[in-house]
């Protein structure tokens, strides 16, 4: 199975409890779109989002082309107020085991899931791959940064990173 972890695009500022991406975002959300059409980035066959519209919107052209229906998962959000860093920590690994589980079982799939800053962090650090992802080359997400894995048995081995950059001759 491959795991793509994807930033939310470039969010814009208000509201403030849930901001939708700016015109920059929704460009970084098309080029995504524009990789998968080009084969740089693998068609998703499932695609998960936190509750935060932006990371709904992040997907969304490129889910609409696919013909894959974005799922709404409470636990990508990012830390609520409220939750304790344990917590927060629980929250994230129980979401990462889930697909550990099912690794061996979706082979063929590719699962895309877009979620926060914090959240990815936190996930970096619990994910047991073949490269350091607490490395400085992890260290910083950009919006609409991705990383891709493949997951095989419960191994996660990293494929690549990259962004949304523009790049010459591409056509959204």
């Amino acid at each position: 199975m491959k795991f793509v972890l994807v930033r939310h695009a470039q969010k814009g500022i208000t509201p403030f409890e849930d901001p939708e991406l700016n015109p920059e975002g929704f460009h970084q959300a098309r080029v995504l779109n524009a990789l998968v059409k080009q084969n740089e980035l693998p068609a998703p066959t499932h695609a998960w989002a936190s509750p935060k519209i932006r990371t709904t919107q992040t997907l969304k052209s490129m889910c609409e082309e696919q013909k894959v229906e974005v799922q709404i998962n409470e636990l990508l959000d990012l830390r609520l107020n409220n939750e304790s860093v344990g917590d927060f920590h629980h929250r994230i690994q129980k979401f990462l085991d889930a697909f550990e589980k099912q690794s061996a079982k979706t082979i063929n799939q590719t699962h895309y899931i877009c979620t926060h800053y914090d959240w990815i962090e936190e996930a970096m650090s619990l994910i047991k791959c073949d490269k350091d992802l607490k490395s400085f080359e992890f260290s910083h997400w950009s919006p609409a940064q991705f990383v891709i894995f493949e997951i095989l048995d419960g191994t996660w081995t990293l494929i690549r990173k990259g962004s949304p950059t523009m790049t010459k001759g591409m056509k959204l």
